[in-house]
């Protein structure tokens, strides 16, 4: 299905390049989509030819803390169009129900007035994390950065040497990752929040679905998101929904 754009009473400058992005699936394999982007180690698809950027964005702390930081030390301009001046930026609003299901996993976008997500994971073989649930309104521009933002990345201490083999993680470490172990719970504490792992799978939602921005517009749908155990595969493949792209 494709998503209704709307006003919006506010101005950004986005990407509007297509690229074509690789996505590791945790532990299983990779799915491959067509998108705008959120990561600077990518293949980029132009007028006039190919581009293969191959730099690596820092990983920092593992949130995207110091990100946000940077842009409001830099500052906001007002989008402008091909003559330079200013103009609206465009939201979109969905008009029917979308998901995406695999397994136990999905990711589900619902009609709705104002941005709502609602998240869910559950790690029965980590007890420290186990099953939890993170769910609200977005109405206010600076929650992100207050709440979201500085919610740090994780992974399970056993799983590290095989991730290692596989080639991922290749810059993770202590300082850039919580490391949670199944039987002795945090090995960098201390959390940010209580629900910090949950926190940061909704930093990942929105930078996931953010891809679906063109033209200078909002690529965060204007509606109720709901995400269970998605990561993110699952998310990139419901921008691929809402974009109409096969």
């Amino acid at each position: 299905m494709d998503a209704v754009f709307e006003r919006l009473n506010t101005y950004s400058p986005l990407w509007r390049a297509p690229v074509l992005i690789t996505v590791t699936s945790r532990l299983t394999g990779t799915t491959r989509v067509i998108a705008l982007p959120r990561m600077c180690l990518l293949q980029w698809r132009g007028e006039g030819g190919e581009v293969k950027i191959m730099k690596r964005v820092p990983i920092f702390d593992g949130s995207a803390r110091e990100w946000v930081e940077a842009i409001k030390q830099a500052g906001l301009k007002v989008a402008g169009d091909d003559k330079g001046e200013s103009c609206d930026k465009l939201a979109p609003y969905l008009t029917e129900p979308v998901r995406v299901v695999r397994n136990d996993s999905f990711v589900a976008a619902f009609p709705c007035s104002k941005v709502n997500i609602s998240y869910g994971i559950d790690y029965p073989q980590v007890p420290t994390i186990g099953r939890q649930w993170f769910s609200s309104s977005f109405s206010d521009d600076s929650f992100y950065s207050e709440q979201i933002a500085s919610s740090r990345t994780f992974c399970i201490y056993e799983e590290v040497e095989e991730m290692r083999k596989l080639g991922l993680i290749k810059g993770g470490s202590a300082e850039t990752a919580m490391i949670c172990s199944k039987s002795r719970g945090w090995l960098n504490p201390p959390l940010r929040y209580n629900d910090e792992p949950c926190r940061h799978k909704v930093l990942d939602l929105i930078g996931d679905v953010s891809l679906l921005a063109q033209g200078g517009n909002q690529g965060l749908p204007v509606a109720h998101i709901v995400a269970y155990k998605a990561g993110h595969s699952l998310n990139t493949e419901l921008v691929r929904h809402l974009s109409g792209i096969n």
